[in-house]
């Protein structure tokens, strides 16, 4: 992403007051630059492929209808991965709704490659199974933190920012999420009742 800043030599804030005063040239830019962050933030939230693509095509086209709202002194990215964000969770509660199967997400380790790996321990192999089962158990708040800190790699200014809510309180949210997996991590192990 760095790379194509830098090839571009436009700052995304710049590149919105392109977009402001009609280049349209700029938005693809922007979507270009940002696209795949937007895609891995939906996709760890939606853990469905199909579901996030189109949370991305409904992210770019809020951010282009806001746009002349957005405030320069601001961050464009943080503002661009609330909006993200939300459309995102709008999508997950729709889903919700309806009463998505489990067949229809993606396991984790399509999320995360690195959670690849533990399909070579039998063991591991079980572990993510057992998470996977239990994380939309979370409360949302929590499971969003916990999405964003270990699937996406944010910091916890980088949640905090994302979220709109303050460091502590990601920190907060982040305890109780892994406090309440170990919890229902140790309650399945115990009735081995997971998929």
């Amino acid at each position: 992403m760095e790379e194509e800043r830098q090839e571009n030599h436009e700052s995304p804030e710049v590149l919105c007051r392109r977009v402001k005063a009609g280049n349209q040239a700029a938005f693809s830019l922007l979507v270009r630059l940002f696209q795949k962050k937007v895609f891995l933030l939906a996709l760890s939230i939606l853990r469905n492929r199909e579901d996030a693509l189109d949370a991305v095509q409904e992210t770019f086209m809020k951010v282009y209808q806001s746009l002349n709202s957005f405030e320069e002194e601001r961050n464009f990215e943080n503002w661009l991965l609330r909006i993200a964000k939300n459309v995102a969770i709008d999508h997950y509660r729709r889903q919700r709704s309806k009463g998505r199967s489990e067949q229809e997400t993606l396991p984790l380790e399509s999320v995360e490659p690195w959670l690849a790996a533990a399909n070579e321990n039998p063991r591991k192999t079980e572990m993510k199974r057992l998470i996977e089962a239990v994380l939309d158990e979370l409360a949302e708040r929590q499971r969003l933190v916990f999405v964003l800190r270990h699937f996406q790699g944010f910091s916890y200014e980088e949640v905090a920012s994302t979220l709109g809510i303050a460091v502590g309180t990601v920190k907060s949210l982040h305890f109780k999420a892994l406090e309440r997996l170990k919890s229902l991590v140790r309650q399945r192990l115990a009735t081995r009742s997971y998929p």
